[in-house]
């Protein structure tokens, strides 16, 4: 069945003309086809409603009609021609205004407009629902996603293993900056026995979730190989990098996952460090009255290659000294890589002088640089393991 709108005729004493006007207009040729429905009915249940008023007098007279059809938001055609003193108030309320003698074609096709606009109207208005459901109902699903997004951060926390008790004079801190609410960074630091301890550090490639899930799973990794399975001797980081790297490859699927990485032991009694890195940003030993030794990465970026050629390289950890790890970004937030032939990156100049001048706040001299500067709103995430031997009274002696 066609719908037929209805148009309320809204003055109760019709005269002869008006009742004409309106017989004239139903027997005009609508472009719809099918006239509306007319009605004497006083009604704001209506698609449009139709005023006469012959002079100024039935002006004031249908005011508080019009004030009521407004407030209804129910569009609205006058045919008068003395309004003067209420033209503003006319427009004000968006009435249509025609001549009181108007042609019936003239008013049919008037009606017929503000039917159409009154439809397109409705539309919008529908439209405008429709988005504003669609609006709370995806603010409804971001709601949970972010609630979900901060679970996961403070599982992620949680997982990676905080800073230990120092051991002959050797503590360990760490700094975490995700990005966003769940980082691809990820440490460990564990004390595996009396003597030893273990570091790890990795930036998966990629932000968010699926590179938050992948850091995790290294992590995993790690947990499950400390030690030689044959001889139960502690793993040496150089074949843990193998064991993280097969543990990429075996999961990559259809979708390539590779991360960066660094993985140590410090023996804290004899002071010695073996150390090997993944396509990882080269570690810092940064030493009182000396300048600074760079532990490169060596070897390839995990889960890109077969292959068990990483690399170890070992090291003395003296006491004064320091050693930081870190993920890729420090670059641009704590200076550039502009450096002349044979000097450090201005980056690596910074972290050295933080180490030696920091005393053993370096972490947090660091994190409150970070605070104050453009870094805050890094575009990466920001990961730092510092180890550092505590100072003698010569080596402090040195350092002045």
């Amino acid at each position: 069945m066609t719908y037929r709108p209805t148009i309320s005729i809204q003055h109760n004493s019709a005269s002869t003309r008006e009742t004409t006007a309106i017989a004239d207009a139903l027997m005009c040729k609508w472009p719809c086809g099918m006239p509306p429905l007319f009605s004497t009915k006083k009604s704001l249940d209506c698609d449009v409603a139709i005023l006469f008023a012959e002079n100024e007098a039935a002006v004031i007279d249908i005011l508080p009609t019009l004030l009521e059809l407004h407030t209804s938001n129910v569009p609205m055609l006058i045919c008068c021609d003395d309004f003067d003193s209420y033209k503003e108030l006319i427009v004000d309320l968006d009435v249509t205004h025609i001549a009181y003698d108007a042609e019936p074609a003239s008013i049919a096709g008037v009606l017929f407009g503000l039917l159409q606009r009154n439809q397109e109207l409705s539309q919008l208005r529908s439209q405008v629902g429709f988005v504003r459901t669609l609006h709370n109902s995806l603010q409804s699903d971001l709601d949970i996603i972010q609630d979900e997004l901060e679970v996961a951060a403070t599982v992620q926390r949680e997982f990676m293993s905080t800073e230990v008790e120092s051991i002959h004079g050797i503590s360990c801190t760490s700094l975490w900056r995700p990005a966003s609410v769940v980082s691809g960074d990820m440490y460990d630091i564990t004390q595996i026995d009396d003597d030893h301890l273990a570091f790890f550090i990795a930036d998966a490639i990629g932000h968010g979730i699926s590179a938050a899930m992948l850091a995790m799973m290294l992590t995993r990794t790690i947990g499950a190989h400390r030690y030689d399975s044959t001889t139960g001797e502690l793993t040496e980081p150089k074949d843990m990098l193998s064991f993280l790297n097969k543990a990429l490859l075996d999961r990559t699927g259809d979708h390539a996952r590779f991360a960066t990485g660094a993985y140590g032991i410090l023996n804290c009694k004899t002071n010695v460090l073996t150390y090997a890195g993944a396509g990882h940003p080269p570690a810092l030993l940064s030493r009182f009255g000396s300048n600074p030794t760079i532990l490169d990465s060596q070897g390839p970026l995990l889960g890109v290659f077969e292959t068990d050629s990483f690399s170890q390289q070992t090291v003395d950890f003296s006491a004064g000294d320091t050693l930081l790890l870190y993920s890729d970004g420090f670059e641009q937030a704590l200076g550039n890589e502009e450096h002349r032939e044979g000097e450090l990156p201005t980056y690596l100049k910074s972290m050295h002088e933080f180490c030696t001048t920091s005393g053993n706040d370096v972490i947090k001299n660091i994190n409150t640089f970070l605070n104050n500067s453009i870094a805050n709103n890094a575009d990466d995430d920001l990961t730092m393991i510092c180890l550092r031997a505590l100072p003698t009274a010569m080596t402090l002696g040195l350092a002045a």
